[in-house]
């Protein structure tokens, strides 16, 4: 068994002492082959969650995470020997391209937030523009690009980096201030994928990339009303009446 399996094998186990997880439709995932998977980006935890979700659906995930990371200790070190690969955010994000595409050539399923970041919406609705790169990666390597929604991760890991873990324990919240911790639910749903195809008629004849990654954010945003509709009721409105 290598080091991603064993790595994944024991997040999946951790995340189901800590959280109620629900994954839906993961039969949508391609079973082989190149993929490019996207989500909304709500915690640092999300690629875990993403992770073990791609697990239980049979695939390995090669994630593009931000450089820092890779600097952080025990966290570095794991990260590099299981093939994930580092972006400079702000600096050449485009030099992440050439092992993304060496391991859609492989193959594998390469997974990326085209947000960038945690979304900064202070109800964690996705941003309201996405980075361009899934597009222009599924169309260089001629693969299907995955929506996906999750939710549920914020709660377990906030945007300050607080948790319902470290929450008081229950028969002390009985004589206290603070909440009692519980277990989130946390709950992944995986869209239909977007052929390359698809991709090239999105884009156009002028090869519109914008254009292309806005409909693919447009299905992350369809799927994400579906699993979080009571904490986004007017999540598919122009921003205009959403306002």
């Amino acid at each position: 068994m290598s080091l991603y399996s064993v790595a994944v094998t024991v997040i999946d186990a951790v995340l189901g002492l800590t959280t109620r997880r629900e994954h839906l439709h993961l039969e949508r995932m391609p079973a082989e082959g190149p993929a490019v998977v996207v989500s909304n980006h709500l915690s640092i935890s999300d690629p875990l969650v993403l992770g073990c979700a791609l697990r239980r659906a049979g695939r390995r995930g090669t994630f593009l995470a931000m450089a820092e990371a890779f600097s952080w200790p025990v966290v570095g070190g794991l990260l590099r020997r299981t093939g994930q690969i580092p972006v400079r955010r702000g600096v050449d994000p485009a030099a992440a391209m050439a092992p993304a595409l060496e391991a859609l050539a492989n193959g594998w399923v390469v997974a990326l937030y085209p947000e960038g970041r945690v979304t900064t919406e202070p109800d964690y609705r996705p941003l309201p523009q996405a980075k361009t790169g899934a597009v222009r990666l599924a169309l260089a390597a001629g693969c299907p690009v995955v929506p996906v929604a999750q939710w549920g991760a914020h709660r377990l890991v906030t945007r300050d980096h607080r948790s319902t873990l470290t929450r008081p324990l229950r028969w002390f919240g009985r004589f206290r201030s603070g909440r009692v911790p519980r277990r989130p639910v946390v709950t992944v749903l995986v869209g239909e994928p977007v052929t390359a195809a698809q991709l090239r008629e999105m884009a156009g004849p002028d090869g519109d990339l914008r254009a292309a990654t806005d409909l693919v954010m447009r299905q992350v945003r369809v799927l994400l009303a579906q699993i979080a509709g009571d904490d986004l009721p007017d999540l598919l409105r122009p921003s205009s009446e959403a306002a």
